[in-house]
């Protein structure tokens, strides 16, 4: 039995709920119960309890997790533990000839193999949340929450974080890391202030192309995938750009999902990690506001969105940019970042990058129609 069965026949959920969490998690990743709590659907206890139940393992609670066995963390170590999603609770017995250990797949054997394996003993597992585990293991193992698990807490109406106890339950006391503070000016609404029109650009070669344009598209239109959507626009800009990174849109705050850079070495901020406000003027708000490309000078003098982004991108400051949204059902659900140093976007890179992304948003609906099962 799947967990969206288990919590339909429970009446924990009802279906357009259910259908909800499934929409987000084909376009934001995670797992389902994670984009059920990210919702408000259901609490962290309420899931564990289920998942428990579908698994038949037992919770790790925050008390078990808080208290994890030092020793068994260091020998675990951090590569490891982000790989198995494992966090060690402490060994059982009185010989200490078993270790619990609190795992995202309880019933994926491979993965209690594998802890077998490491501390040499045998493995007793318990079940843990997506977003219980992630938050765990940053605590324990110093490994940074991807952007896209970090949710921004809700705001009164005079703009002040509501209390703890009204922030959504996957963003366990403590773990709070919000967009760094910027100085963002006014939004510019006027298109000739916003947008830059290019001319007449060379044809792309297709001499150091990792794909052509039409791969990119056949692979796109066939994913099975979110993953696959963003490997293929990755792929596509290798030989094309000299940056293109691809945002989830969620909170007013574009993340860092996917990218591509000839030179990933200068990266000073993994991907991953970015966050981005969409609170002010920037090629990225122009682009998400507008629903449509983006191409030309950054629409802010001052620059501080874009000029954050280049500097966790370890490059010079490019003259002119391209954002494009990709769109789902009017709503932008990604942008997709791009420039080439030393000149403006081609005019081909351009419409091919917009062709892209209505292509992705029609492979979006379709998984989306899959997840529902119609």
């Amino acid at each position: 039995m799947k967990l969206g069965t288990l919590l339909l026949r429970n009446a924990a959920i009802g279906l357009s709920q259910l259908e909800a969490a499934l929409r987000n998690q084909v376009l934001y990743g995670g797992r389902l119960g994670t984009n059920l709590v990210e919702l408000g659907f259901i609490d962290l206890e309420l899931l564990s309890s289920y998942l428990a139940e579908l698994s038949g393992y037992p919770i790790a609670t925050p008390t078990l997790l808080e208290e994890a066995d030092s020793d068994l963390v260091g020998k675990l170590g951090s590569e490891e533990a982000h790989r198995l999603r494992a966090i060690p609770l402490g060994y059982i017995g009185e010989h200490k000839d078993t270790v619990a250990v609190a795992v995202v797949e309880p019933t994926n054997s491979s993965v209690l193999e594998e802890l077998s394996a490491r501390f040499e003993r045998p493995i007793t597992a318990y079940v843990v949340p997506e977003l219980r585990a992630l938050y765990y293991l940053e605590k324990h193992f110093g490994l940074p929450r991807r952007a896209r698990f970090i949710r921004t807490a809700r705001t009164g109406s005079d703009g002040d974080h509501a209390p703890d106890s009204e922030r959504r339950r996957s963003q366990p006391a403590h773990g709070m890391v919000m967009p760094p503070t910027l100085t963002l000016e006014p939004r510019k609404r006027r298109a000739s202030q916003a947008v830059l029109p290019i001319g007449p650009a060379d044809r792309l070669s297709a001499a150091s192309l990792a794909i052509s344009y039409g791969a990119a598209c056949e692979r796109i239109d066939v994913a099975e995938s979110r993953e696959q959507i963003a490997d293929a626009l990755c792929d596509y800009a290798k030989g094309r750009v000299d940056a293109l990174l691809v945002f989830l849109i969620r909170d007013g705050n574009a993340l860092g999902w996917r990218g591509y850079l000839p030179d990933p070495s200068m990266l000073k901020t993994p991907i991953e990690e970015l966050s981005l406000p969409l609170g002010g003027a920037s090629a990225l708000q122009s682009a998400h506001d507008a629903g449509q490309p983006f191409v030309g000078y950054p629409p802010s003098a001052a620059k501080p969105v874009e000029t954050k982004l280049w500097t966790a991108l370890g490059i010079t400051e490019p003259t002119q940019v391209v954002v494009v949204p990709i769109m789902v059902k009017q709503r932008a659900v990604n942008l997709i970042y791009a420039h080439v140093i030393g000149g403006p976007p081609p005019a081909q890179l351009v419409g091919e990058l917009n062709d892209l992304s209505h292509r992705s948003e029609t492979s979006y609906l379709r998984l989306i129609r899959q997840a529902r099962g119609s």
